[in-house]
């Protein structure tokens, strides 16, 4: 059973950058054994209609780390994240045991009276992924609503069962589909009276970044290409279905310029998380097409909210735009598509089209 977690002020080597892709906080640690996150703001303060501060209850705390090289199964590796009140009380945490490649979770009884309070298992389970040396994990912690939260290790949920939920209903009461939501953890204390978030290791595994807030994050150890990044965010947004389990994360995308190799981003992305602001549903961001980071991590002047299928006003190609590297890309997937329009031209292929087709969309000759 996880022992009560007293809240102690830690000083930790800890480097402080700027905002991503509007995370509220970012962290780079120096592979240390534990970090505890203050709650900057008191997050029951949401209002109907997205005016209270979060505008909703959705938060995401995600933590990255790895194993040393000299990691073996048997020595001790755990890793466990909880979330606490301002009194120290426990939430809701989980632990991942990696010499039995295990995890259990844990809540606050729900109907306890005791003092302090007692703490039992809420569920358990086996990993997909084995832990492993020299390797990497993710532990992202997902806050949807008061009760409803959960854990993810390496894109595995360390949760399950599900319950069904009506959307789109009419005001009239009729219509309307059900859709499977998970279900609730029916914790003694509920996430809105949540004060910290703590996580810390033992063993062979360390932490080396901490993300906050409603916003895209990858590690750092990925790299800037953004094909890669793409398919890292899109492997931890869509759970196996067939186990009831649904995304965990929204299903909005990062998208990268389709040059070869897809390296570069696109130089403004148009569906990031809304942000704190009532009555819009998205973002967007004029991004470094290098980093897929808001443009000289100014999210001020080059991010905007923005409602469902509208058009995102911010003119992010004659600033992010970077022609000396993106230039020769455009000529050569010119050069390349040219060649095999007029091959396919002289075998016929293309028939009453008149001229040979120009690349399409994006693709002019040159670029302004």
């Amino acid at each position: 059973m996880l022992r009560r977690v007293e809240r102690l002020v830690i000083v930790l080597l800890v480097v402080t950058t700027v905002q991503g892709l509007l995370c509220d906080v970012e962290v780079e640690l120096d592979n240390v054994a534990s970090y505890e996150f203050t709650i900057p703001h008191d997050p029951s303060d949401v209002l109907p209609g997205g005016r209270g501060y979060w505008r909703s209850s959705h938060l995401n705390y995600v933590t990255f780390g790895s194993f040393s090289e000299d990691f073996k199964a048997g020595d001790g590796t755990t890793i466990t994240a909880g979330y606490y009140t301002a009194e120290n009380n426990l939430i809701y945490s989980t632990t991942v045991f990696c010499d039995s490649n295990t995890f259990t979770s844990y809540i606050t009884e729900r109907n306890s009276k005791s003092k302090p309070d007692r703490i039992v298992e809420y569920q358990n389970g086996t990993l997909e992924t084995p832990c492993k040396a020299g390797g990497t994990f993710d532990l992202w912690f997902k806050v949807e609503q008061p009760q409803i939260m959960w854990f993810v290790y390496n894109a595995q949920p360390l949760q399950y069962g599900f319950r069904h939920v009506s959307k789109n209903i009419t005001r009239s009461g009729k219509g309307g589909n059900k859709v499977e939501r998970l279900s609730p953890i029916n914790s003694k204390r509920n996430g809105g009276k949540a004060a910290y978030f703590r996580i810390e290791t033992t063993g062979s595994a360390v932490l080396d970044q901490f993300d906050f807030g409603k916003c895209y994050t990858w590690p750092r150890k990925l790299g800037s290409n953004c094909t890669l990044v793409s398919e890292w965010l899109e492997s931890r947004m869509k759970i196996d279905a067939n186990m009831g389990r649904k995304p965990f994360l929204p299903l909005y995308e990062i998208q990268c310029l389709p040059y070869p190799g897809n390296q570069y981003y696109y130089w403004v992305q148009l569906k990031i998380h809304a942000q704190r602001t009532p009555d819009h549903n998205y973002w967007c961001c004029c991004t470094d097409i290098t980093t897929g980071r808001v443009y000289n991590e100014d999210t001020e002047n080059y991010c905007l909210a923005m409602q469902w299928r509208t058009e995102c006003l911010l003119d992010c190609k004659s600033v992010t735009y970077d022609k000396e590297i993106l230039q020769p890309l455009v000529d050569l997937h010119y050069g390349s598509y040219q060649l095999e329009m007029e091959k396919r031209f002289e075998m016929d292929e293309i028939v009453g089209m008149g001229e040979i087709p120009q690349p399409p969309g994006m693709w002019g000759r040159k670029m302004n």
